[in-house]
């Protein structure tokens, strides 16, 4: 049953959890570049990218399997649930293993990532190594937040990572002070990760008994063979979400310079952060989305993605004008001027944020109504044009190049391609009111954005102008979009849910 109980708790959860997080990796990251430098900075960026290539082990595996357990966590079927998580656990233990077998047999070619090889690094491959298990670690474990996820319950993962977090960063950071030695840093993360799915696991099997039981019944054939074809679509997918979204760091490291890809990681990271906002966010509604689905009727399914999509305008098309204005000169004021990108490379950092974040709605709802095989080759076409692009036009442009790329092969495939095969086979509606809408929230953000800028250029620098640009960025773009949407059908129901709670807390 969909709980809003549930929905508010992993929201207000998330937020916090991700705040108090955000607040201690701005403080790490600090300490990192002021004692280790920006080389470790895009060697850790770089290694981060080698080993999401290695998560296509994966093969879009949780994916199927959370699409599988929607309904039998709706209906109460323990037996089914029994049988999906054991093929789920075994799975996963395998992949484990693989990413580990294939992450180490990558160890002799590293030398292929780099234009050049940092000299002032020493144990570059035993960095790579650990970096390695770490990512590994996580692939024994996933299925137990899997099903916290899918029974709402994403809130208990948030907290224990949150604590664990809190833990190994205060240790990191002290670490560091103390020897300025990557390698102990990279122990400590290790260690974290460990503990940190330990504890879910044991809390997982708490709360969910049964998954003790030794008495798990083979699933049936019918189920094994949707889950494989979904495993064979989502394949796809992962090749070309990896391919457009992890090659980044690879391509400024190899092309333009393992320091470049250092500036680069800081900007990321603070993208990075909003997009674990995002997706905690979008998780707490996209496992109601689930049940909805596995309950509900089509015309609630058509309502549900209209208002997720306005929800979705408006936050990412906010967001996208924060960071414009406020990237550089938060990072100014973090580290100084020497880690700034140029206002070209920002610019495209921030479109690149906007078009693959407009895809949420859309790829959410498609995962929830199991439609993963109509545009599976999407990906693998997406994937090439990036590559070729990115490589192509890093000569001319350097880094801005690789970003082109980026957006290039996002707006010539995925931006029409996945909403066409969610209206059409999903939603049983045509696409035009979605385009239409889209060039609507697009035109509205872009003159919201304009207007903020302008009046963001006038506020200085220092302290005192960042906190100005903040307040400008909270109001102007917000009452842009007041102006615009206030009369609209979406808007009057996020207004009477927001009075709803407030008057319930108040």
């Amino acid at each position: 049953m969909v709980s809003a109980e549930h929905i508010t708790k992993n929201i207000k959860y998330a937020v916090a959890g991700e705040l108090l997080l955000a607040v201690l990796k701005f403080l790490s990251r600090r300490v990192f570049v002021l004692l280790l430098g920006r080389e470790y900075l895009g060697l850790n960026g770089l290694f981060t990218d080698v080993l999401s290539m290695l998560s296509l082990a994966e093969l879009g595996f949780s994916v199927s399997i959370t699409y599988s357990l929607y309904r039998p966590v709706a209906q109460g079927d323990t037996e089914m649930i029994k049988s999906l998580v054991l093929l789920y656990r075994r799975v996963y233990r395998a992949i484990g293993l693989a990413v580990l077998v294939l992450g180490l047999s990558l160890t002799p070619f590293l030398s292929f990532f780099f234009k050049e090889i940092p000299p002032n690094i020493p144990n570059i491959p035993l960095i790579y190594v650990l970096n390695l298990i770490n990512a590994s670690i996580s692939y024994f474990f996933t299925y137990k937040s899997t099903l916290l996820f899918v029974h709402q319950k994403k809130y208990i993962e948030t907290s224990i990572r949150a604590v664990v977090s809190l833990a190994a960063t205060a240790a990191q950071i002290t670490v560091l002070l103390l020897t300025r030695n990557y390698l102990f840093y990279l122990y400590i993360t290790i260690g974290a990760t460990v503990i940190q799915n330990a504890a879910i696991a044991v809390k997982t099997n708490r709360l969910f008994p049964y998954l003790r039981e030794k008495n798990v019944h083979p699933l049936p054939a019918g189920t094994l063979e949707e889950i494989y074809r979904n495993v064979r679509a989502m394949l796809l997918h992962r090749i070309g979400a990896v391919a457009v979204f992890n090659t980044d760091n690879l391509l400024i490291s190899k092309f333009v310079g393992v320091a470049t890809a250092g500036l680069y990681s800081n900007y990321m990271m603070i993208r990075g952060f909003l997009n674990i906002l995002v997706n905690a966010l979008f998780d707490a509604i996209t496992a109601a989305q689930g049940h909805l689905t596995a309950t509900g009727t089509e015309t609630n399914k058509q309502i549900a993605f209209r208002r997720l999509n306005f929800f979705s305008a408006w936050l990412f098309g906010w967001m996208s004008i924060c960071l414009f204005c406020l990237y550089d000169p938060f990072i100014d004021i973090w580290l100084g001027k020497g880690y700034l990108l140029s206002k070209p490379a920002v610019l495209l950092i921030v479109l690149n944020f906007y078009f693959s974040s407009m895809r949420t709605p859309v790829n959410n709802t498609k995962s929830v109504l199991g439609l993963f095989w109509d545009d599976r080759y999407k990906s693998i076409v997406e994937a090439v044009v990036n590559l070729i692009v990115s490589v192509l036009l890093v000569r001319r442009w350097g880094i801005e190049g690789i970003m082109s790329g980026t957006l290039i092969s996002t707006l010539a495939f995925p931006f029409w391609c996945e909403p066409m095969v969610l209206f059409h086979r999903g939603l049983h509606l045509s696409a035009k009111s979605y385009f239409r809408d889209y060039l609507l929230h697009l035109s509205v953000t872009g003159a919201a954005g304009v207007i903020t800028w302008l009046l963001c250029c006038a506020a200085g620098e220092g302290y005192v102008g960042f906190m100005l640009r903040c307040l400008t960025c909270a109001a102007i773009p917000n009452l842009v979009y007041l102006a615009v949407y206030q009369q609209t059908e979406d808007f009057e129901f996020y207004h009477h849910m927001l009075i709803h709670a407030l008057r319930k807390n108040a």
